[in-house]
């Protein structure tokens, strides 16, 4: 019997329907496909996780608060590294990366990656700027930089952050992008609407992320409104609400007199039969890391819209020759755009842009990086 394998941890906070999610699944599959022995770690039990690899929740339930289970799941984590010692902990996602730099301290011998997968900055004109919570995001960039191993940034937009300048001078900073299996996701689209709305005589826009105010839906709403005074639409908006933000959204709908024509269904685990039914998909964030759903909406041919700042969105739609780009922060240029994009006449499809995006290179960046820190 030779010697065991190094093992190498994947830490997401819970396997729910996010994009974050779906890209530590792939990472996880793909490493463990390459040969390693991988684990995915959460805080909480439940969810998809991958066939074959192990998937181990620190916390038996959800705690009253996320601030109580984050505090908790790091002593967990603490005490499973310490008895798994991993050669390698991957943090996936910017929510998680408190819980991996607090409980991991002590644990000698480990390699922590963080990858950043959002705008930790955010300094968009007329977006909110979260005030003390971005001041917490600032140190806690300032922290996961001093103690990786290895950044990982999803965007080279993402390379400006200060707080991450060091790490690049020494070496310690790569941009490995999101990507996606075109020809795999749709197969995903299967052969029925999951909603009345799709496929009928009214054009429907879809939009999806958390209902958080980083995804900028209260704009959304205001220039659906514009949009409604023109001409006959629906928009379905697809995603979790943690709070009352479900509530909020649906209130502005109404007293922008929108409501009948807007759906809020929640999470869905699979978004493709969605997304190739819609007749436009709009991505109206404020800011991203890489976003996505914008892959997942170019792999079916959606007609698209996005925000300039939303990460690598122009990038993605190469400068608004694959789909429209819009300030996030002007409702009628948003009108405008899902206006042209509705209009089979008028609208811009991304066709074969995908190509470029593939699962190859984030393939490739993942096994040179984990190679090259487990030789170290």
């Amino acid at each position: 019997m030779g010697p065991a394998r190094p093992v190498i941890c994947i830490y997401v906070h819970a396997l729910v329907a996010t994009g974050v999610v779906r890209n530590a699944r792939l990472i996880a599959a793909d490493l463990a496909a390459q040969g390693h022995e991988v684990q995915l770690l959460t805080a909480l039990p439940g969810g998809e996780g991958v066939p074959g690899i192990v998937h181990h929740a620190l916390l038996p339930h959800a705690r009253g608060s996320r601030l109580r289970e984050k505090m908790d799941a790091a002593l967990a984590l603490r005490r499973y590294l310490r008895r798994a010692r991993p050669a390698i902990l991957i943090s996936a996602g910017n929510h998680g990366h408190g819980t991996a730099w607090a409980g991991s301290r002590g644990v000698s011998g480990l390699k922590r990656v963080y990858r950043i997968s959002n705008d930790v900055m955010r300094v968009i004109p007329g977006a909110p700027s979260g005030g003390l919570k971005r001041w917490g995001r600032t140190a806690m960039a300032r922290l996961v930089a001093a103690d990786a191993a290895h950044l990982v940034l999803v965007s080279p937009t993402l390379a400006d952050t200060p707080a991450f300048a060091k790490a690049g001078r020494t070496g310690r900073l790569s941009v490995i992008a999101n990507g996606i299996d075109a020809a795999a996701s749709r197969t995903h689209v299967g052969d029925s609407a999951p909603h009345d709305w799709l496929g009928g005589p009214v054009p429907v826009i879809l939009a999806i992320g958390r209902l958080a105010p980083q995804k900028n839906f209260g704009t959304l709403l205001r220039a659906f409104a514009l949009l409604r005074r023109a001409r006959a639409a629906r928009l379905v908006i697809l995603g979790e609400s943690r709070d009352d933000a479900r509530a909020r959204l649906m209130t502005q709908a109404h007293q922008l007199g929108i409501g009948d024509d807007l759906a809020l269904p929640g999470t869905v685990a699979n978004v493709f039969p969605w997304l190739a039914r819609c007749d436009a998909f709009v991505l109206p964030s404020w800011w991203e890391g890489s976003a996505n759903v914008l892959l997942e909406a170019l792999a079916v041919d959606a007609a698209c819209v996005a925000s300039v700042s939303a990460g690598n969105a122009a990038q993605l739609l190469d400068e608004g020759r694959h789909g429209l780009l819009v300030d996030p922060s002007d409702a009628q240029a948003m009108a405008n755009a899902m206006a042209r994009q509705i209009d089979p006449l008028t609208r811009i499809r991304p066709g074969d842009r995908i190509d470029r995006f593939g699962m190859d290179s984030v393939s490739a960046g993942w096994s040179r990086l984990v190679d090259q820190l487990l030789t170290r």
